[in-house]
């Protein structure tokens, strides 16, 4: 019985190259997919993040806007305050009034929700506009030096109370306390009659008066903060609408 073999033909060196190229091609197709959808998974994070951020700064941007009202507001009424000092007109219910409701204050606590998502992803290595991470940079900065000078201000204005309860008469600061608004920059209502509080203890009302002042001084420069954080907003701000308004939608 005659038994026949299959002759095997060696391939062509053509035909390696061939199939190595078409495998090549192959792997670095998938390898530009993955990374395209790479790509695009983490643009969509960034225009999210941006989209957070310009929604940051339109709530931080009312709330500037109110913290400076209010502000200016108390030092106005400060100044009323020292000008009846001033010509003596000043009465022991106008001690109570102006006093408790100048040892308030408006803060300003910014919206972080953009800017944290921002860092947990990485910090600002995704966002490729200079103009928009040099923004944020000072954004952050100018955040740190107004919350400095809030704490100043709220540790003055903290020493403040504790002085009303050395020589407020306890029953008219409960009086003042049960009376109150639940908003407004001067919400506790002046009381209808009061002890004679000045010739009582001068000296402590005179100290409690400085302390006011001395907090309340603070204003005038949160206020020129508040004014560049505010310069500084509407610059990033537009640099992020600029950039990805149109994607926003």
């Amino acid at each position: 019985m005659e038994v026949h073999h299959h002759s095997h033909h060696p391939k062509k060196w053509k035909e390696y190259i061939t199939e190595f190229l078409m495998l090549f091609l192959a792997v670095s197709l998938g390898f530009f997919a993955e990374n395209l959808r790479e790509q695009q998974i983490e643009k969509h994070r960034e225009i999210s993040y941006l989209k957070n951020v310009h929604d940051d700064l339109q709530l931080d941007l009312n709330t500037i806007n109110t913290v400076l009202s209010q502000n200016t507001i108390r030092l106005r009424v400060m100044d009323t305050l020292f000008q009846a000092i001033k010509s003596n007109t000043i009465t022991s219910e106008d001690v109570y009034y102006y006093t408790r409701n100048l040892a308030l204050r408006a803060t300003f606590e910014s919206s972080h929700v953009g800017l944290d998502q921002i860092k947990s992803a990485g910090g600002l290595r995704m966002v490729k506009n200079e103009e928009i991470t040099s923004g944020i940079q000072k954004y952050e900065r100018t955040l740190d030096a107004i919350e400095k000078l809030e704490n100043l201000r709220e540790r003055t204005l903290e020493q403040a109370r504790f002085k009303m309860a050395t020589v407020f008469d306890p029953m008219i600061a409960y009086e003042l306390q049960i009376n109150q608004a639940e908003t407004g920059v001067m919400r506790f209502k002046r009381p209808q009659k009061s002890d004679p509080i000045l010739q009582k203890n001068r000296q402590a009302v005179n100290e409690l008066l400085n302390l006011i002042s001395f907090g309340l001084n603070t204003n005038r420069y949160l206020n020129t903060g508040l004014n560049k954080q505010k310069l500084i907003l509407l610059s990033l701000d537009s640099a992020i609408i600029r950039e990805y308004g149109d994607k926003f939608h």
